[in-house]
């Protein structure tokens, strides 16, 4: 198989596993189909105009030895209408409904901060990706801005991810 073929099958695994978070999905919102909000490539410009929350998950190759790459970089791309970054008492989910779920809170929450801490947390804390090898938030730029038009406004988590191995074996054994 290429090289490319696993990039895209690993982000098909983490949009999966992101997919399965029970917290998740209330801070998304979705009101259609969920796959309407989590994209594995950058669909916006300056016309979405519709008020959503949105998760894109990309990947590039930074790495390549014996023309097998073996580190990578993953990005997640987290954003909202600006009119849905803030949590009150009025919103869905609720400000309580975040505390209850573990996140701060305090009058008010910002979805995209709470939508981060959950990401991260999936992230670090996961063996349910065999082969993908080691995920360590990126020792330059692990969180920075992103705001794809004037109506929107988010963050973006960076990962390295070390040891792929093809096989399987996420320590990196042949």
């Amino acid at each position: 198989m290429s090289n490319l073929y696993y990039a895209a099958l690993y982000k098909n695994k983490i949009i999966d596993l992101l997919l399965r978070s029970k917290n998740l999905i209330p801070l998304i919102n979705p009101s259609e189909n969920i796959y309407h909000h989590i994209f594995d490539y950058d669909f916006t410009d300056d016309s979405t105009a519709e008020q959503k929350t949105f998760i894109i998950v990309d990947t590039d190759i930074d790495t390549v030895k014996n023309n097998i790459y073996t580190d990578y970089n993953l990005y997640i791309y987290i954003f909202t209408a600006k009119e849905l970054v803030q949590l009150t008492i009025d919103t869905s989910p609720t400000v309580d409904e975040v505390k209850n779920m573990g996140y701060f809170a305090g009058q008010n929450a910002n979805r995209i901060d709470i939508l981060c801490a959950i990401v991260d947390e999936i992230l670090n804390g996961t063996d349910e990706m065999e082969g993908i090898g080691t995920v360590e938030p990126a020792p330059s730029g692990y969180i920075t801005s992103y705001k794809p038009n004037k109506n929107y406004y988010g963050k973006c988590l960076k990962y390295h991810i070390s040891n792929l191995n093809m096989s399987g074996d996420t320590n990196g054994n042949q």
